[in-house]
């Protein structure tokens, strides 16, 4: 509660004001009997964005899985068979 009221408006301003001239609008902001609080913040500076760089390509698979488990297969099979003789 502000001053035994139960009820009020806030309003939120974003603008842009010569720093020594805040003195000025504080002055101002008090003697106006509607504005019961005030609070006036400089808005921290936005970094410089990040240049965008695109992901790295991905990697192509030219033969499928299944072919290699077929080769592997048969190295091992081949390996019995020289191992038998």
């Amino acid at each position: 509660m502000v001053k035994h009221q139960k009820e009020g408006a806030y309003v939120l301003q974003d603008f842009r004001i010569d720093p020594q001239r805040i003195p000025e609008l504080e002055a101002a902001l008090k003697i106006t009997e509607e504005v019961l609080r005030h609070l006036i913040v400089r808005k921290p500076e936005k970094a410089a964005p990040a240049p965008a760089v695109a992901p790295p390509p991905a990697e192509v698979i030219l033969e499928p899985i299944a072919v290699e488990a077929e080769a592997v297969a048969s190295r091992s099979q081949g390996d019995r068979e020289e191992e038998e003789a």
